[in-house]
C-alpha cells in the first residue's frame, strides 16, 4: 500500500512488531513488520477515545482483505508522521464505532488472575501456619480380669 502525501501517517512504534488493524470488534489485517509482505505505515484521517484507547481512523479501509467501510489502528503502539499534510489530523466527529478487543475482556482477566492470586495466598497460609502442639498421650491404665480401665 502506498502513501499519501496529504494525509498523516500512523506507523508501527516496534519496527518487529504486528500491530492488528481492527473494524469493528474483528482483525482485517495487521501493519509490520516493514518488509515486502507487510506494510509498516497507514494514512489516518481522524482519532478517537474509548474506554479501551485510543484510536486512528485509517484513511482507506477498503485496501484491507476483507474489505471494511471502517478501520482503526492503536495510538499507543504507533507515531504519527506527517502532521503537517494538507488533511490534518483531527478528532473524529459524531462516531459511534467501538474499534478493538472490549475493555471489560481485560477487567475480568484482572480479576481473575487477582481472585487466584488471593486464593493462593490463602491455601499457602493455612498450609503453612503453626499448628499448636497436641496434647501428650495418657499413661496407660492397668486393666481388670474383666477388660475395664480401673
Amino acid at each position: 500500500m502506498g502513501l499519501d502525501a496529504g494525509f498523516p501517517a500512523a506507523r508501527i512504534s516496534d519496527p518487529a512488531d504486528h500491530v492488528p488493524i481492527w473494524s469493528g470488534r474483528r482483525v482485517i489485517g495487521h501493519l509490520g513488520p516493514a518488509d515486502s509482505f507487510h506494510s509498516a505505515a497507514t494514512n489516518v484521517t481522524c482519532r478517537i477515545s474509548r474506554r479501551n484507547g485510543s484510536w486512528y481512523k485509517l484513511w482507506n479501509p477498503a485496501g484491507w482483505d476483507p474489505t471494511a467501510t471502517s478501520a482503526y489502528v492503536s495510538t499507543a503502539r504507533t507515531f504519527l508522521l506527517n502532521e503537517d499534510a494538507p488533511h490534518p489530523m483531527h478528532d473524529c466527529v459524531d462516531n459511534t464505532d467501538s474499534p478493538g478487543p472490549p475493555w471489560w475482556r481485560d477487567l475480568v482477566i484482572a480479576t481473575s488472575v487477582t481472585g487466584g492470586a488471593v486464593v493462593a495466598a490463602i491455601a499457602a497460609r493455612r498450609f503453612l501456619r503453626e499448628r499448636l502442639p497436641r496434647p501428650p498421650f495418657p499413661d496407660p491404665q492397668p486393666f481388670d480380669d474383666a477388660g475395664r480401665g480401673t
